[in-house]
């Protein structure tokens, strides 16, 4: 990929997560210090088109690390942990240094179209799938138990990788991220 469009990547992950989805596409031309205003609509095409791209180039490295906890865990010739199936979806993106990746998925998660990540052959379905299997509960309540999940999961991730950039973490962070998250799926419903 040459630098421009390097460029205008890290400069729309950064602004759209922190100045929010409807950035104006010139003030990521501006950031990412381009003189054509038109620079994302030349590269991209649109919006969605920056998006897409933004996510296909962090799924390549995360989609990796997935895919071999995936083969670890196959390896270990029993039916993976609710814990373990966490931390396949976590720990991809936590593992991410130097970036406003969570952040921008924070921001971005309600107005991106699924279909998105499913143009991508990705491990992420298929991990969710086998973690909404694995509920103890009717079929709503495991749609319901993966919805809040993933709300928990992008606001967590993206509130660590605030704390990592400002040095504030703690080394039992991702721990406690998917012992919070694995609590949300095994929880009792009380009444």
């Amino acid at each position: 990929m040459d630098r421009g469009k390097r460029e205008l990547l890290d400069a729309a992950e950064r602004l759209i997560a922190t100045r929010g989805y409807e950035v104006p596409l010139r003030d990521i031309a501006i950031e990412a210090g381009h003189r054509n205003n038109s620079a994302v609509q030349y590269h991209f095409g649109n919006r969605e088109g920056l998006i897409a791209a933004i996510v296909a180039r962090r799924l390549g490295p995360m989609e990796l690390v997935r895919s071999q906890m995936l083969k670890d865990l196959a390896a270990q010739n029993k039916e993976p942990s609710i814990r373990d199936l966490i931390s396949v979806l976590v720990l991809p993106i936590l593992q991410m240094k130097g970036t406003h990746y969570a952040r921008f998925l924070e921001v971005i998660r309600t107005a991106w179209p699924d279909e998105t990540l499913q143009r991508h052959d990705t491990e992420w379905p298929k991990v969710l799938e086998r973690l909404t299997k694995s509920i103890d509960a009717d079929r709503a309540a495991r749609t319901r138990r993966v919805a809040a999940v993933a709300t928990a999961m992008f606001a967590l991730i993206a509130d660590y990788e605030r704390r990592t950039e400002a040095g504030v973490q703690s080394d039992s962070e991702p721990d406690e991220i998917i012992d919070m998250l694995t609590a949300i799926v095994t929880a009792k419903i009380i009444r």
